[in-house]
């Protein structure tokens, strides 16, 4: 893993940062009920909320760190946050893609094994999460603003057991 990783505690307030940015570990369980809230207001477009928030976070966040790392490719760009996604604990990703688009696939996800272990499998693709975070991360790694790209997950671990699948477009 190449990323820097500069962890510190405010001993004023107990709040955890990485790299500058106050950060809060995974916790599966935590994100597989924040899931299951956003898919119970689907009809107010709860799974929508749920990828904005974490797309506008992410690219903040991501954006910092090719800034102050001078990360200047896209391979690099998006490296940054596939490695960004294990030390936060959501997981393991591989990624493939150009400026166009391109696809994201799980290998390990957090997010989706928690729902398995709260509800058991589930009937469509839940990673909202996930959809926002590679948002963001493509959107950074080609030197975009957040909302430049769509992304479907279009086969999930919580549905089917195995890997999650995302195919990123340019919007």
């Amino acid at each position: 893993m190449s990323l820097k990783l500069d962890f510190s505690l405010d001993n004023d307030t107990f709040r955890h940062y990485l790299n500058g940015h106050a950060v809060v570990m995974h916790s599966h369980h935590y994100l597989a009920l924040m899931t299951k809230l956003a898919e119970e207001f689907d009809t107010i477009g709860g799974p929508q909320l749920l990828k904005d928030v974490v797309e506008e976070s992410m690219w903040a966040v991501f954006n910092d760190y090719v800034t102050q790392n001078n990360q200047s490719t896209p391979l690099q760009r998006c490296n940054v946050g596939r490695e960004y996604y294990s030390v936060y604990g959501l997981g393991k990703m591989k990624v493939a893609g150009t400026e166009n688009g391109g696809e994201v696939c799980l290998i390990r996800s957090h997010i989706d094994e928690g729902w398995i272990r709260k509800w058991g499998r589930h009937t469509k693709p839940i990673n909202h999460f996930t959809c926002g975070y590679i948002a963001a991360m493509f959107a950074v790694a080609f030197n975009k603003p957040a909302k430049s790209y769509t992304v479907v997950e279009t086969a999930s671990m919580a549905v089917t057991g195995a890997e999650g699948t995302f195919i990123v477009t340019l919007s």
